[in-house]
C-alpha cells in the first residue's frame, strides 16, 4: 500500500513529523537505518544495573513550546516535571555553592530578582548583567543584523560583561544550549535562546526535567501514537537511493533493495547524510551545507556509587571540565539508599572525545571529588561512557545563512532536522520544531 508520506529517518525530527501528520489523518511510513528509533534522543537499558541510560543528557526548558506540544499530543507530558520557578545550583571547588533562583514574580521581574541574588558574582558584576537584559528586550530586527557576525564573547564584551560574568553565568548557558566554546559560537543564536527563555512567561525560563529515560519519554509514545493511527515504522532499513522524475521525487530504494513510493517525502536525516542522498536531484537540491556545518561532540560519563554522594537533583559545575551533574537516582524517583546513579555531561567536548573511557572516568571522579566530599569515601561500582561525536552542529557565526528551509526546490520533498532553519540551535526543541514545519509543508502540498 502506498503511503501518503514517506519519512526518511526515525530520529526526533522524523518522529515529530510523523506524529503531526498522523494526527491529521495522513498516512506515514518511517524508514530508519538503525535498529532503534530516536536518533540522538534515545535511551537504553544498562545490562549491569538495569537502569535506563540516555545517549546524552538533554536540558529542556518551559520555552520549548513545540516539545511540550509533542509530549502532550503523545500523552507523555506527565513524565516530565516543570520547575515552579527557575532554580539552578552552581558548585565551585573553591568558592562553594551559589544558585540562580527566580522567585514567584511576574516575568521579567523574576529573572531580575534571581540575577541580583547570584552570590558568586560581586554586586558590580551583577549590575552589569542588566545590560544584557536590556539588550534582549530591544526589537530583534534592530539587534540581529548587528550581531550576526559576532561570537557570544564578542557580543558580551560589547555589552561590558566582566570575565566573571562570562565564566560563572553566561558561558554555562551558552555551552548548555549551543554545545561549543562561547568564544567561537554565534551570538545571534545565543541572543535568541535568551529571548525565548527570559522574555516570555515565568514558566518559560524554568527547566523541564524528565522523570524517565528518553525512549520512554519520547520515542515509544511517538511510535505508539503513529501506529495507532495506521502509520508504519521500519527499523534496520535505510535509504540507498532517491529516484526522481523531473522535479518530483517518486520513490526511494531501501537498503533491502525494495523501491517504495509515496505522494510526498520528508528527509529527517543529518546534514552529512542528506546532501549525498539527494545529490542526483539534477541541480534542484537547493541546499548543500557540507563544509558550512561542523559537528560538535558531547561526552556523557555515567557513574554508579555504592552510597549516596550527592543530594541535589542536578547541579552546574564551575571551573571544572565537567559542566553538569545529574542525579539520575533522584530524577527517576529511586528509593534505594545503598546505590546512586549520576550522569555527568561535558558539552563541546572536542578536546576530550578522543580520550579513553577509563581516562574520562578518572576526569569525572577528579572533578566530582572537588565538589562532593562524600565521593572520597564511596566505591565506584560501575561506569559507562557514551560519546556522541556528532551530537550537534557547531553554530558558528554566519551559519544561519546556510541552514535550509523545510521546503526544497523539489516540489514534494521536505526537510526536517535540528540543522535546518528553525531559528534555534541544535536542541530537542529545534528537532521537534523542524518536524512540525515539515509536516505543515507536507499537509499544504497534499491539500490538507
Amino acid at each position: 500500500m502506498k503511503s501518503d508520506v514517506l519519512i526518511i529517518g526515525g530520529g526526533l525530527s522524523g518522529l515529530s513529523t510523523a506524529v503531526d501528520l498522523a494526527s491529521q489523518g495522513i498516512s506515514v511510513l518511517i524508514l530508519e537505518q538503525r535498529p532503534h528509533l530516536g536518533g540522538r534522543t534515545y535511551s537504553f537499558i544498562d545490562e549491569s544495573t538495569g537502569d535506563a541510560v540516555d545517549n546524552g543528557q538533554h536540558l529542556m526548558m518551559g520555552c520549548y513550546h513545540a516539545t511540550r506540544w509533542l509530549l502532550s499530543t503523545i500523552g507523555s507530558d506527565h513524565l516530565a516535571t516543570l520547575q515552579p520557578n527557575l532554580h539552578i545550583e552552581f558548585l565551585h571547588p573553591d568558592r562553594g555553592r551559589s544558585s540562580l533562583h527566580c522567585p514567584a514574580l511576574p516575568a521579567p521581574l523574576h529573572l531580575l530578582a534571581g540575577l541580583m541574588r547570584l552570590r558568586n558574582l560581586s554586586l558590580a558584576d551583577r549590575l552589569k548583567l542588566l545590560r544584557v537584559g536590556l539588550e534582549i528586550r530591544k526589537n530583534p530586527r534592530e539587534i540581529e543584523p548587528k550581531i550576526a557576525s559576532l561570537t557570544v564573547h564578542q557580543w558580551l564584551d560589547a555589552l561590558g560583561q566582566s570575565a566573571e560574568n562570562k565564566k560563572y553565568l553566561w558561558d554555562i548557558i551558552a555551552i548548555g544550549s549551543l554545545n561549543d566554546d562561547p568564544k567561537e559560537v554565534s551570538a545571534l543564536l545565543f541572543y535568541r535562546v535568551l529571548r525565548s527563555a527570559f522574555l516570555g512567561s515565568r514558566e518559560d525560563s524554568s527547566l523541564l526535567v524528565s522523570r524517565v529515560g528518553l525512549t520512554e519519554l519520547f520515542v515509544q509514545p511517538c511510535v505508539d501514537f503513529v501506529r495507532s493511527r495506521g502509520g508504519e515504522i521500519m527499523v534496520n532499513c535505510g535509504v540507498d537511493e532517491s529516484i526522481f522524475d523531473g522535479n518530483r521525487l517518486i520513490g526511494v530504494r531501501g537498503s533491502d533493495g525494495q523501491i517504495r513510493e509515496a505522494r510526498a517525502f520528508v528527509s529527517a536525516i543529518p546534514w552529512y547524510a542528506a546532501s549525498p542522498l539527494f545529490s542526483n536531484a539534477g541541480g534542484r537540491q537547493g541546499w548543500n551545507v557540507n563544509g558550512h556545518l561542523q559537528p560538535s561532540p558531547i561526552v556523557t560519563i555515567n557513574l554508579w556509587f555504592d552510597r549516596i554522594v550527592m543530594d541535589q537533583e542536578f547541579v552546574a559545575l564551575l571551573d571544572t571540565r565537567v559542566h553538569w551533574v545529574f542525579n539520575k537516582s533522584k530524577m527517576y524517583g529511586s528509593t534505594v539508599s545503598s546505590r546512586q546513579y549520576l550522569s555527568l555531561v561535558i558539552s563541546g567536548a572536542a578536546s576530550l572525545v578522543a580520550m579513553d573511557s577509563r581516562d574520562l572516568v578518572t576526569v569525572a571522579l577528579e572533578d566530582l571529588s572537588r565538589v562532593f566530599p562524600r565521593i572520597r569515601g564511596a566505591e565506584l561500582v560501575h561506569s559507562l561512557v557514551v560519546k556522541e561525536k556528532r551530537a550537534t552542529f557547531s553554530p558558528r557565526p554566519g551559519v544561519e545563512e546556510h541552514r535550509p528551509a523545510s521546503k526544497t526546490q523539489v516540489e514534494n520533498l521536505f526537510l526536517a532536522g535540528d540543522w535546518t532553519d528553525t531559528g534555534y540551535p541544535a536542541t530537542i526543541e529545534g528537532a521537534v520544531l523542524s518536524g512540525r514545519k515539515a509536516a505543515e509543508g507536507v499537509a499544504k502540498f497534499l491539500g490538507r
